[in-house]
């Protein structure tokens, strides 16, 4: 398999989520949706802390920023083993609400950041070998689709942090 069926396949995956009939964007709570995707995705033996804050209802699709935001919980559970933090926020003068997902991890190297969000890529050996490599292709691909922006950036005190933005209004 090469990119070009890669791509065809998450843009396959991609559609497949976006006509999902239920799938069309309606104003909802994005705490109410982080909530949800918690409660799924959070193992009995691990901590992933929640900081709501109020934010208004957005525009959203609800499967799929589900979706991303699933794959980003499990990602950090797959490649950290410390306690993971959940975010939620806006900025009304930038016109966006975000989730953030932080773990406590070894990080990234800043030269592999970019490349991660092109299919089949996987980090380094730093964050383990298993998986696709489609996960952040994936994400990336969701939330373009939803007018965001994702950005991962290697925290100070250690760890990543991945930083999705929604638009207040379509």
């Amino acid at each position: 398999i090469d990119i070009d069926d890669m791509n065809n396949i998450i843009d396959q995956f991609i559609d497949y989520i976006r006509h999902d009939s239920k799938d069309k964007a309606e104003l909802g709570d994005l705490n109410v949706l982080v909530e949800e995707v918690l409660n799924v995705e959070t193992p009995n033996d691990r901590i992933i802390h929640f900081n709501s804050s109020d934010c208004p209802k957005i525009p959203l699709r609800h499967v799929a920023i589900k979706r991303a935001l699933a794959n980003l919980v499990q990602n950090a559970l797959r490649y950290t083993t410390g306690e993971i933090e959940v975010f939620t926020g806006y900025k009304k003068d930038k016109k966006y609400a975000y989730f953030i997902v932080s773990d406590q991890g070894d990080g990234i190297p800043e030269v592999d950041i970019e490349r991660l969000f092109q299919p089949f890529t996987q980090g380094d050996t730093a964050r383990g070998g298993e998986g696709s490599g489609l996960g952040l292709a994936i994400i990336k691909r969701i939330v373009d689709t939803h007018g965001g922006r994702v950005e991962l950036s290697n925290k100070d005190s250690g760890g990543l942090q991945a930083k999705v933005y929604l638009p207040l209004k379509f």
